[in-house]
């Protein structure tokens, strides 16, 4: 019970963008070492929430689409491979269900909920009652956070006997391929960022830190260190070539009369 309690407090908190701004708590990575010091696991709490951090780093959400929910994915998924014994490929397993599911409570809140409590809020606005504007702000980023915190707290005080059954039910050829699967969606989470945040800028630095892993077998630390070194010398390249400043009729500036 109390642990389930924490979980809900841990959804909750990821949830809280209303109250503490968007502070990054709501990534996977984080919630799965919180997860992990709940349940008395950190280090697999630390190892789940990057992989899930991988998996989910390129779902944004664009316009009126709603990606599946990565905070309820990552403590669901982190908590129940955690207390089945189970590795990243439970988690996987149950994170993406669980994502996809919350998904829809979102959509219920963004298209039903919010806008209903919007118009009370309009109604306050034509009266010149910020207070009220602010209750109803604020109310209604409870309800959304308190909501999905007693969503996690149920799905994991019941569901643990089933969730360990369904997990001993696996057959050996979808465990292999779950296994696979949790190769290739780090990969597919990372290229989605990389797709938009690319250019012909920075491409070069892209590859320059592929080639450097492939093929010369540089750790990440390595090339972290590498970059840093390479970040330097750009930065200091101004220093050594200085702008020219070039005259209206097309020469150079050069105050040198000799």
């Amino acid at each position: 019970m109390l642990q389930a309690i924490w979980i809900g407090l841990i959804v909750f908190l990821g949830k809280a963008d209303y109250f503490v701004g968007t502070a990054m708590l709501g990534r996977p990575l984080v919630l799965g070492a919180l997860t992990g010091i709940v349940l008395g696991d950190i280090p697999a709490g630390v190892t789940i929430g990057f992989e899930l951090e991988l998996i989910f780093m390129g779902m944004q959400a664009i316009g009126a689409s709603i990606p599946p929910d990565m905070i309820m994915g990552s403590v669901l998924g982190t908590a129940f491979a955690i207390t089945t014994g189970n590795g990243v490929e439970t988690a996987i397993t149950i994170a993406m269900p669980a994502a996809i599911l919350s998904a829809f409570v979102v959509n219920l809140f963004y298209g039903v909920i919010t806008p209903l409590m919007a118009r009370s809020a309009d109604k306050y606005a034509a009266a010149d009652n910020d207070k009220g504007i602010s209750v109803i702000f604020l109310s209604n980023g409870f309800l959304f956070d308190a909501t999905f915190g007693v969503i996690a707290f149920v799905a994991f005080l019941f569901g643990g006997d089933a969730v360990s059954a369904l997990v001993a039910a696996i057959p050996t050829w979808l465990t292999t391929g779950i296994t696979i699967a949790a190769g290739i969606l780090p990969a597919l989470g990372f290229a989605q960022l990389i797709s938009m945040i690319i250019s012909k800028n920075i491409a070069v630095f892209f590859f320059f830190g592929f080639l450097l892993s492939a093929y010369l077998g540089i750790s990440i630390v390595g090339i972290v260190c590498f970059s840093a070194v390479l970040v330097g010398i750009l930065m200091m390249v101004h220093e050594f070539i200085p702008n020219k400043k070039v005259c209206p009729e097309g020469g150079n500036d050069d105050d040198n009369e000799f």
